[in-house]
């Protein structure tokens, strides 16, 4: 029992310097100077750390795409989770016989590359007037936010006994009223989990950025980030205290939802 338990510590920690590893490597990229970044053999903690990289960093775009970024995010966030809860009542709460079959292809769906969408996509938004806009960005990632979005939601949905709606219901509520006055807010943990889970993927987005954003004046972190790679060369200092600053907001919101964010994990565990 010892030595399992060993083992299962040994391969956690393993696990967590694999994961870890490349921030904690970023980090210290961040505050070196240049001629110690390419030292050999390379050092994990530079001698005298600089704060030079942040610096230069600060005086680049990075900073001024934080809101474009952050209106990206949040639209995306709000529209995917709004339209999810809309799909999610007759997929949780009533008995239809399409239910598994709507599912099924949410699910296969997710097993295409989100670069096979792109070309259907860019079309369609070009046809609608919606490129190179911040609406046009928003909607595209819908593409690929929303079908997660509704998958995992059903679960934490359908783990709300119906009794409570029922319930609701007696009280004098009608049934779409009780799913959003009473099993929304019983689901609320995994609901807040979900929501954190788009933004992340909404913050990370670089393809679908670069393709439907072509104004410098709207383009996002990532995007700022590409700005700092030079054709022949490349400040590796500047660029790791950039990709530093935008990690900044993503450890800050983890953190304030971490407990929601890992309970909500599980709450879909127990039906769906």
């Amino acid at each position: 029992m010892r030595v399992r338990t060993a083992g299962l510590y040994l391969a956690a920690l393993a696990l967590a310097a694999f994961l870890i590893g490349p921030f904690a490597w970023m980090v210290s990229t961040a505050v070196k100077s240049r001629d110690e970044i390419f030292t050999t053999p390379p050092t994990w903690w530079p001698h005298a750390p600089s704060w030079d990289g942040f610096a230069a960093a600060a005086r680049t775009d990075v900073l001024a795409s934080f809101g474009n970024s952050a209106l990206v995010c949040v639209g995306t966030t709000a529209l995917c989770m709004v339209l999810a809860l809309l799909a999610c009542y007759p997929l949780s709460r009533t008995r239809v016989r399409w239910r598994g079959g709507v599912l099924g292809a949410i699910l296969v769906s997710q097993l295409l590359p989100h670069a096979v969408l792109l070309l259907p996509i860019y079309r369609t938004a070009r046809e609608l007037g919606m490129l190179n806009t911040r609406w046009g960005l928003v909607v595209a990632m819908l593409a690929f936010t929303l079908p997660v979005g509704i998958w995992l939601l059903h679960g934490y949905l359908a783990s709300v006994p119906m009794s409570v709606e029922e319930a609701a219901r007696i009280d004098g509520l009608s049934q779409f009223s009780a799913y959003w006055r009473v099993t929304v807010p019983l689901a609320l943990p995994g609901v807040s989990a979900v929501a954190v889970y788009v933004f992340f993927s909404a913050w990370q987005d670089f393809v679908f950025a670069m393709v439907f954003l072509t104004d410098p004046a709207l383009g996002t972190t990532p995007l700022a980030l590409l700005g700092l790679i030079g054709q022949n060369s490349v400040d590796w200092s500047v660029l790791m205290a950039a990709s530093t600053i935008m990690m900044v907001p993503v450890v800050a919101l983890f953190a304030l939802v971490q407990r929601s964010f890992v309970g909500g994990l599980t709450a879909g565990a127990v039906k769906g």
